[in-house]
């Protein structure tokens, strides 16, 4: 499956529609899109893992990245949709105490609206 990221606003949050494998060439392009969000002034980015179906270490490094990049930028990117394998693999890496990953959208908005 080829990779694609979709951009679509829902009130003040962008979610990014990910579609295929996740690994260092996907997330390069992932981190550069996030980047020009925030840079654009998004604020909140909920990445969306439905149809996401290989995220590897290198895929993860990215992600990292671009929370990094949007935090500085006093901006926050989180997940939704995760897999079992995704959630665990964010587990293993410890990343689950970084990158807060929610249900769905409504879960993801409710959560960031009220802070």
């Amino acid at each position: 499956m080829t990779f694609s990221a979709k951009t679509r606003q829902r009130g003040s949050a962008t979610i990014i529609d990910l579609r295929g494998r996740l690994t260092i060439m996907e997330g390069e392009a992932l981190h550069d899109l996030c980047l020009d969000l925030v840079k654009e002034g998004r604020k909140l980015i909920i990445l969306n893992f439905r149809d996401v179906n290989y995220l590897d270490s290198s895929g993860i490094g990215q992600l990292v990245r671009s929370l990094f990049a949007a935090r500085r930028n006093n901006a926050d990117i989180c997940a939704i949709d995760l897999s079992a394998r995704s959630r665990e693999i964010l587990r293993l890496a410890n990343l689950h105490t970084v990158i807060s990953d929610f249900p769905d959208e409504s879960a993801a908005i409710q959560r960031f609206s009220s802070t």
